[in-house]
C-alpha cells in the first residue's frame, strides 16, 4: 500500500511538472527563435550604414550579455552557464537546491545572451527550469526529501527532451548522465515528466524533427573503418574543447565577480562585431547545422566554421550567464564530420558514404567524447534528424571517441564543472562567514 501510494504520488507531481516545463519551454522557444530573428533583422538593417551599422549588432550583443550576467551575479549565482552541473549535485546531495530566483534569472538571461549572439545552447536555461519547477512543484505537494530529488532530476530530463523534442533522449540523459542510476522510481518521474512536456511543446509548436536531411543512399553494408577515424579525431578534439573551457574558466575566476560584469559585455561586443560579417556563426546555431546538414558549404567554409566555433563556443560560455554547451557541441560535430567526409571523398570518391552522413555521425561523437554519455547522444541525434541509417557508424565512432578521451585522462565536461562550481560555493559560504564573525555583535 505505501509502495502503490508513493507510485501514484510521484506520478501525479511528474505529470503536473511536465505541464509546466512544456507551456514555459515552448513559451522559451519562441521568444527565442523570435529574438534570433529580430538580431538578423537588425544586422541586415544595419548594413544599409557601412560605416556605423556595425555598432547596432555589438551594441546588443553587449547590452544582451551585460545585462545576463548582471542579473546571475546579483540575483542568482546558481543560474551561471549550463544547470546540468548543479542538478547532478543536488541529486547527489552535494549541494543544496538553487532557489526560487533562478526560475526568472535563468529564463530572461538565457533569452538576452542567446538571442544577442552568444554562441550557447537553449538546452542549458531549459534543464535548470525544468528542475525548478519539479522543486516547486514537488514542495507544493508537499513530497519526501527523496523524491524532491527524484523529481527534481526528472525535471531536468523533461527540459532537456523540451530543448529538442527528443523525450527519449532526455529520459536516458536521467539515467546516464544526471543521476548515474536506474530505479523504477527515477523512470516513473522522469517518463512522466518528458512525455507530458514534449506532447505540451508539440500542441504549441507542432511535431517536426529539429533538422532536415537529404536521403542518404547508403550501402546497405558500409566499411566502418571511416568512423573509426572520425571517431580518433573527435575524442582528441572533444578532450581538448573540454580542456579550453575549464582553464579559462579557472583563468578568469582569479578575477572579482564585478569584473565579470563588463567582461561579459566585452565578449558580447567582440562576438556581436562577428555577427556584423557572419551572423550564421553567431547564436545557439541551429541554422548553421540545418545547412551543414543539407551539404551547404565547401571544404574551407566548413574549416573555418569549425575553427571559428571552437573558439566562441568556449568563449561565450566563460562570460557566465545562463546558457547551454549541448546545440554548440551540434555545430562542431556536424561541421567537422562534413569535414572529414569531404576530404574523405577528394582522397577516395569511392566510398560511398555521403559526407551528410559523417556529419550526423559527428553530431553525436563529439558530444559523446565532451560529455561521456554516448547512448543520449546517439538517440538525441536519431530524435532531432529522424536518420536512423548511419546508427552503426555513430556508435563506432562514438565508442571510439570515449575511448580516446579517457585515454587522454580528461574529465566529462560537467564533472569538471560540478567541482567548479562546489569551489565557488565553497568560497562564498566562507566569505559570508567570515564578514558575520567580522560584524559587530550587538551592544
Amino acid at each position: 500500500m505505501i509502495l502503490t501510494s508513493r507510485v501514484l504520488r510521484i506520478t501525479v507531481a511528474s505529470i503536473v511538472a511536465g505541464v509546466l516545463i512544456g507551456v514555459l519551454g515552448g513559451v522559451f522557444q519562441v521568444l527565442l527563435v523570435g529574438a534570433e530573428r529580430w538580431r538578423d533583422l537588425l544586422v541586415a538593417w544595419a548594413h544599409g550604414s557601412p560605416y556605423f551599422g556595425w555598432l547596432a549588432p555589438m551594441a546588443l550583443a553587449f547590452v544582451g550579455a551585460l545585462v545576463a550576467r548582471y542579473l546571475v551575479v546579483r540575483f542568482a549565482p546558481e543560474a551561471e552557464g549550463s544547470g546540468v552541473q548543479r542538478v547532478e549535485a543536488v541529486f547527489a546531495c552535494e549541494v543544496k537546491p538553487a532557489g526560487p530566483a533562478v526560475l526568472p534569472v535563468k529564463f530572461v538571461g538565457g533569452l538576452l545572451a542567446i538571442g544577442g549572439g552568444l554562441a550557447l545552447g537553449r538546452e542549458g536555461p531549459t534543464v535548470q527550469m525544468g528542475s525548478s519547477l519539479a522543486l516547486l512543484t514537488s514542495r507544493l505537494l508537499k513530497r519526501s526529501e527523496d523524491d524532491i530529488r527524484v523529481l527534481e532530476a526528472a525535471g531536468a530530463g523533461a527540459g532537456l527532451a523540451v530543448a529538442f523534442n527528443a523525450p527519449i533522449a532526455g529520459s536516458i540523459f536521467v539515467f546516464e548522465e544526471l543521476t548515474l542510476r536506474f530505479t523504477p522510481m527515477l523512470l516513473v518521474a522522469t517518463f512522466s515528466a518528458a512525455t507530458i512536456a514534449v506532447w505540451i511543446v508539440r500542441l504549441m509548436l507542432g511535431n517536426h524533427f529539429d533538422f532536415v536531411v537529404n536521403p542518404l543512399n547508403l550501402n546497405p553494408v558500409y566499411p566502418l573503418w571511416p568512423f573509426f577515424g572520425l571517431g580518433l579525431l573527435l575524442g582528441a578534439l572533444g578532450a581538448l574543447y573540454n580542456w579550453v573551457i575549464v582553464r579559462l574558466l579557472l583563468r578568469l575566476d582569479r578575477f572579482s565577480p564585478r569584473t565579470s560584469v563588463w567582461r561579459a559585455g566585452l565578449i558580447g561586443a567582440a562576438i556581436g562585431l562577428m555577427a556584423w560579417f557572419a551572423p550564421a556563426l553567431v547564436g545557439g546555431g541551429d541554422s548553421l547545422t540545418q545547412a551543414i546538414l543539407l551539404g551547404h558549404g565547401t571544404i574551407p567554409v566548413l574549416a573555418i566554421v569549425f575553427a571559428l566555433r571552437f573558439l566562441i563556443g568556449p568563449v561565450s560560455y566563460a562570460t557566465g550567464t545562463p546558457g547551454g554547451l549541448f546545440a554548440p557541441l551540434l555545430v562542431l560535430g556536424a561541421s567537422f564530420g562534413a569535414l572529414f567526409g569531404g576530404l574523405l571523398h577528394l582522397v577516395y570518391p569511392a566510398i560511398g558514404i555521403p559526407a551528410a552522413a559523417f556529419a550526423i555521425a559527428g553530431m553525436a561523437t563529439v558530444f559523446s567524447a565532451t560529455v561521456r554519455a554516448p547512448i543520449t547522444g546517439i538517440v538525441l541525434i536519431v530524435e532531432m534528424t529522424g536518420v536512423g541509417s548511419v546508427t552503426l557508424g555513430t556508435l563506432c565512432a562514438s565508442l571510439v571517441a570515449v575511448v580516446v578521451s579517457m585515454l587522454l585522462d580528461t574529465k566529462p565536461i560537467y564533472e569538471s564543472l560540478k567541482e567548479r562550481m562546489k569551489e565557488q560555493q565553497a568560497l562564498r559560504e566562507q566569505a559570508i562567514a567570515l564578514k558575520a564573525s567580522a560584524s559587530p555583535g550587538p551592544a
